[in-house]
């Protein structure tokens, strides 16, 4: 088990619902969000509980295929429908998050109308080329959520960061922060590639979506977002270096310098042998180096960096009845956590049972008091994004808490509808023929 990378993608994937879960039960309590907050607090929760699903089923995949191959009529076929149709909701979820936190860019109702109209078409549209046994095509546009992200939360970044109003200077820092720190959170695992892409690489052009499931023309769709993001990012993290330089440092600064300096430091390791984040946890230097990197944003970074926006910037409901329950979860978080970090390190170093109980005591021990310290500083940060600021930033829309309650049971509702979908793909061994048809003779060998 201890070098096993199904433990940490498992344990990442249980941390990621646990936190969509206790936003969606914090927020709900919550009664001084604006509309925008409301919604994106929403939004961020389901995001969360869809892509934890979709993790737990992707590992489930990978184990299955590893040990039996891609089979006829199994049921692997359950786990990777599962994975891709909640991915989608992951995707489609970030797109319309960048359309309202931290800034909401619809101007009027007709606008929200006919963005929402469109990311709820193209989310049909993918259902649908799944129905119709299309596969991972073209026609679904994959990378797109990659490419708006990239261009909202980057533009949002830019405009707020270098804003220069003495008066709206603390509301620009925290929405340039929250834009960086959501950018982060989509795209930090392309950013450790820079320097594989502007050296063209080769481990940055063997990145796939679904390793070998894809066709070359998504991977170049693919890629393209990649590239995208990477520029985003360098140009971000230009800018942070130069608001370090005139003492105007942030928490983003420090994240961006490390993500970006580990890039560099992987690159050589990279080019000997590429590695591919579903394989992190064999025993050689490129597949641990994965496992520090990309596989450790995804399955660790990820949820920690939400938590962390949903904290500090006020989307739970931290008024003093209800704050020791947000202390106890993130408690809970803080062990699970910790847990994972030991893991990874037994993958690296393996350890006997004696000392990994004792390590695991001592992590615990050091995250507790880390909360202690830490929990009261993020409760009481400025969490101030529209004073000073032009009203026009901010337009007001009249939607109804009994909203956000339908919109709560649709999205579990689709949820559910999903993995029925997922389910009838594997009775029907629908995803090994469209495999089957992309791939040919050689898919028929390996199966």
């Amino acid at each position: 088990m201890a070098t096993d990378p199904s433990s940490l993608r498992l344990i990442g994937a249980i941390l990621t619902i646990l936190i969509g879960c206790m936003t969606l039960f914090f927020t709900r309590r919550n009664d001084n969000l604006e509309w925008n907050e409301r919604l994106a607090a929403h939004l961020i929760s389901w995001i969360l509980i869809a892509k934890g699903i979709g993790n737990t089923a992707a590992d489930y995949t990978i184990r299955y295929v590893a040990e039996n191959g891609p089979v006829s009529q199994g049921v692997w076929q359950l786990g990777l429908g599962t994975s891709w149709m909640l991915d989608s909701i992951f995707g489609i979820g970030l797109m319309c998050l960048a359309l309202v936190f931290p800034l909401p860019l619809l101007r009027t109702e007709k606008h929200a109308k006919i963005a929402f109209g469109f990311l709820i078409g193209f989310l049909v549209l993918r259902v649908a080329a799944q129905l119709l046994g299309y596969g991972v095509t073209l026609i679904q546009l994959p990378g797109l959520p990659y490419v708006s992200s990239g261009l909202i939360w980057g533009s949002v970044y830019v405009k707020f960061r270098l804003m220069d109003e003495a008066r709206a200077e603390e509301s620009s820092r925290n929405i340039a922060n929250v834009a960086g720190m959501l950018l982060l959170f989509h795209a930090g695992h392309v950013w450790f590639m820079w320097p594989g892409m502007l050296l063209q690489a080769e481990y940055f052009y063997l990145i796939e979506m679904y390793g070998s499931l894809t066709s070359m023309s998504v991977d170049l769709l693919w890629q393209s977002a990649y590239t995208l993001l990477i520029a985003v990012g360098l140009f971000m993290c230009g800018v942070e270096v130069y608001q370090w330089t005139k003492g105007r440092a942030e928490v983003l600064t420090y994240i961006l310098v490390g993500y970006f300096s580990i890039g560099l430091v992987g690159y050589p390791i990279l080019t000997n042998e590429v590695a591919f984040w579903q394989e992190a946890g064999n025993q050689n230097l490129a597949t641990i180096w994965t496992g520090l990197t990309t596989s450790m944003h995804f399955n660790m970074m990820r949820p920690v960096v939400m938590m962390y926006v949903i904290l500090r910037y006020g989307l739970f409901d931290t008024s003093e009845e209800m704050k020791p329950k947000a202390k106890l979860m993130v408690i809970i978080l803080i062990v699970i956590a910790t847990s994972a970090l030991l893991e990874l390190v037994q993958a690296l170093v393996p350890m006997n049972e004696m000392f990994s109980a004792a390590a695991l005591g001592v992590l615990v021990a050091f995250g507790i008091g880390w909360e202690e310290r830490s929990f009261e500083r993020l409760l009481n940060a400025s969490k101030q994004m529209r004073k000073g600021l032009d009203a026009r930033w901010f337009p007001e829309f009249p939607l109804e808490r009994k909203f956000f309650f339908r919109f709560d049971r649709f999205m579990a509702i689709v949820i559910l509808f999903f993995i029925l979908i997922a389910f009838v793909q594997w009775q029907t061994n629908a995803w090994y023929d469209m495999l089957l048809l992309d791939r040919g003779s050689s898919w028929r060998a390996r199966g």
